[in-house]
């Protein structure tokens, strides 16, 4: 039973699964220890330098490394002349810097290599002008009369598109300006749209509504009237799926069906749902006006992202030191990196030789850091909890608005009281979520490993469906430990009782609940989507003014595309920091009043006018437990 209302919630609270957080603070000792270990005796240069054809690493000192010599090259083959130029990818060797200054101004001579094979007949060249990717390796610049040589390498690469992406990805640091433009954007969309979400939001439902009704429709109608001939409007270089050619029409009129009966769906919820939905935008209105009534919440999205970047960063960090104390090497002859790439052009790729221990090192520290992730995420979902059962036990003043008493101070208040008085009981709901995890990353192991050993069809299928079973799993425990989590922050019980009492309060309100997580899935993917377009767009729109586009330019950005990729993950990515904050505020909100519910309650309940519309409309004739 709850305690009087006026009793500060702060005080109900006491320490709960001690020894769950024992365990998870002796995991995070054993995880120092281990990363300590590799700081100290790793070597990232390991990782990411390129190799000679003798298996030494370009610019790591000591024996199994070439000090003075950062710099993969490969070497060009014998009695190649300038018109005719192709490359020895089985042999490259480490250099001090990368070709590229002409001996001969204005000609087509560059400055030769000694490690390699040096080319003397007339109107032959020993080496070529390249462009430094990931600073680390000498790629061919495939302009002028070297385009053959940038094909030869790329040829190497072709099936992973390695060269491709090297060059994108090194577009990226050079626009660190505009990425950093493009993190700020994405945190005032997130406010805005928590705004709009709290004065608009019957409009973006219905607008969301329509769209999907006309927008399928529509579609469907396109399909139908270009079945046979949609393949010839693909852009260049984009190929239809194998065997898409010989069904094509009837393929097209299959998808035209199904975008008729998804319009033919979204329209019959429109209409036989239009109450429980109206209920659900007022439920969503009402937490938007919760999170800006409790003002330290509108700091959670910005903590939450800096906080989940800068530990994922130091965790992956950690990873990468304790990978780098194995041995590496060239790829062993045989295996499936030597296969995939080795046997085409070797430098890049890598094998690692793992002792007992390392590997064991390896796991441990792979499971551990996924426990801290899903740990933070659980703290995190208490706060937003706490300071949803300090807003929804305030009392209302005689215009039906909530008198809040400290919300200034609600997101700290659930921060101490998570961390010190619920982090045993956290760990233990994030516990369970790490080993679905940590099992769906051994199947994905597994399922490599049989794609390498021929590709058994059967046991293909099996691994397929034990995926399934597990992501499964993991959603339901992960939405289980959510409503456990509510129910803790507001009753300070353990882990256990808390996912039993879970459990029954769920029981009560299946059909609100349902509602109001499709409603919050549609705001939450609208949001992103919007976050994500817009900073791609700007981030588009200044990589290609003269600034960044111009060659001289100190800031040069040879591929504005892959950083405004990566400007829509930064975009998305701080987008559902915001979200996550609004639909756990919206869940918490509906689960305290069926809390009042369940025990009989409801009637002197001090929830919000829209959560009873909603938990009315969904669960009339029901009654609450005395």
């Amino acid at each position: 039973m709850f305690h009087d209302e006026d009793e500060e919630l702060k005080a109900r609270h006491s320490c709960t699964d001690g020894l769950c957080c024992l365990v998870f603070l002796a995991s995070l000792a054993g995880l120092g220890c281990l990363y300590g270990y590799g700081v100290m005796h790793g070597e990232m240069g390991k990782l990411y330098h390129g190799i000679d054809y003798q298996g030494k690493i370009c610019g790591l000192e000591g024996p199994e490394g070439v000090p003075g010599k950062p710099y993969l090259f490969w070497c060009m083959n014998s009695a190649m002349t300038a018109a005719d130029v192709s490359l020895n990818l089985k042999d490259p060797v480490c250099v001090s810097s990368c070709p590229g200054v002409p001996s001969v101004f204005g000609g087509s001579l560059y400055a030769p290599v000694p490690e390699c094979k040096i080319v003397s007949a007339s109107q032959q060249i020993n080496s070529y002008k390249t462009m430094v990717v990931m600073n680390r390796y000498c790629f061919p610049d495939s302009s002028g009369l070297l385009k053959s040589a940038a094909d030869s390498l790329e040829s190497g690469l072709s099936n992973q598109h390695t060269e491709r992406f090297l060059e994108q990805l090194s577009s990226i640091p050079a626009a660190w300006p505009v990425l950093l433009i493009a993190f700020f954007l994405a945190v005032l969309l997130g406010y805005i749209y928590l705004v709009a979400l709290r004065h608009c939001t019957v409009l973006l439902i219905w607008l969301v509504m329509a769209f999907s009704i006309a927008g399928s429709a529509l579609l469907g109608f396109y399909l139908w009237a270009n079945a046979g001939t949609l393949s010839r409007h693909l852009p260049s270089g984009v190929a239809p799926p194998e065997g898409y050619g010989d069904n094509e029409e009837l393929v097209t009129k299959v998808m035209a069906g199904l975008c008729w009966v998804l319009s033919a769906i979204s329209g019959c919820v429109a209409c036989c749902f239009r109450q429980s939905i109206e209920a659900a935008v007022d439920c969503i209105e009402e937490a938007c006006e919760a999170i800006q009534e409790m003002s330290s919440l509108l700091l959670a999205p910005i903590l939450k992202a800096l906080c989940r970047a800068l530990v994922f960063g130091c965790l992956l960090y950690g990873f990468f030191a304790l990978l780098s104390t194995a041995q590496v090497s060239k790829p062993v002859e045989g295996g499936l990196v030597y296969n995939a790439v080795s046997n085409q052009m070797e430098g890049v790729a890598r094998h690692f030789q793992f002792t007992s221990e390392q590997k064991a090192a390896l796991i441990a520290y792979a499971f551990v850091a996924i426990w801290v992730e899903c740990w933070l995420n659980a703290l995190f979902q208490f706060i937003i909890a706490y300071a949803m059962a300090e807003y929804h036990l305030s009392p209302k003043d005689n215009e039906g608005g909530k008198v809040i008493g400290g919300g200034c101070c609600a997101l700290f208040d659930g921060l101490q009281v998570g961390l010190i008085q619920h982090g045993g009981s956290l760990a233990m709901g994030s516990f369970l979520v790490t080993i679905f995890w940590a099992l769906q990353m051994l199947v994905a192991v597994m399922d490599a490993s049989n794609k390498g050993e021929g590709n058994n069809a059967l046991v293909d299928c099996m691994l397929k469906c034990m995926q399934c079973c597990l992501d499964c799993f993991r959603n339901i425990v992960e939405f289980l430990n959510k409503n456990a989590y509510v129910d803790m922050a507001m009753k300070s019980q353990n882990y256990c009782a808390s996912a039993r009492e879970a459990v029954s309060v769920i029981a009560q309100l299946p059909v609100a609940m349902a509602v109001l997580n499709g409603a919050t899935m549609v705001f939450t993917l609208f949001g992103a989507l919007f976050s994500v377009l817009s900073c791609a767009a700007l981030t588009f729109f200044l990589t290609t003014t003269p600034s960044f586009s111009a060659p001289d330019a100190p800031l040069f950005v040879d591929q504005p595309v892959a950083v405004a990729v990566a400007a829509g993950f930064i975009g998305g990515a701080v987008s559902l920091c915001f979200m996550t904050v609004f639909d756990m505020a919206t869940d918490s909100l509906l689960y305290y009043y069926g809390l009042d519910w369940l025990y009989g309650r409801h009637e002197f309940s001090q929830a919000p006018d829209g959560i009873k519309e909603l938990m009315h409309s969904g669960n009339s004739g029901k009654g609450g437990r005395q």
